[in-house]
């Protein structure tokens, strides 16, 4: 998959979120590549780009229980709930060595997760891992 598609799939992807829950889940993603230098971000989607970049090193911590940098397969995902505020909420590995972060900068994911709807909302989320699975990403 080249980055337009893989972009036009989150937005997508998390438009029909919205509209299954009610509200936003996340407000703000980013695909990030891991290097042996460390992450370069390549696609940002949100409001706070700037803030996103200076926090990046602070704000991935909320992933540090579910997120093994040295080990990222195609498929990999998990939720933090440790995430709140800027900190990460999930992430999604879509192609070797590539990353997409989510995130609500409003709530936590213990808030996302309550809601009643979630539960099929997931199916989403889970459509948008399976196009990656397929198809990853290719930078």
């Amino acid at each position: 998959m080249n980055l337009a598609a893989a972009t036009d799939r989150i937005d997508t992807a998390l438009l029909n979120l919205e509209r299954a829950i009610g509200e936003p889940v996340f407000d703000e993603w980013a695909i990030v590549e891991k290097s042996v230098n460390g992450w370069k971000l390549i696609e940002y989607g949100g409001n706070r780009k700037d803030e996103f970049l200076a926090d990046f090193s602070t704000d991935i911590a909320a992933l540090r229980d579910t997120l093994d940098p040295n080990r990222i397969p195609v498929g990999d995902f998990a939720f933090s709930h440790e995430g709140y505020g800027s900190g990460f909420d999930a992430h999604m590995c879509v192609g070797t060595d590539l990353l997409v972060l989510f995130n609500n900068t409003g709530k936590s994911t213990g808030e996302i997760t309550s809601n009643p709807r979630w539960t099929s909302a997931q199916i989403h989320f889970s459509e948008l891992l399976e196009a990656f699975i397929a198809d990853p990403l290719q930078a």
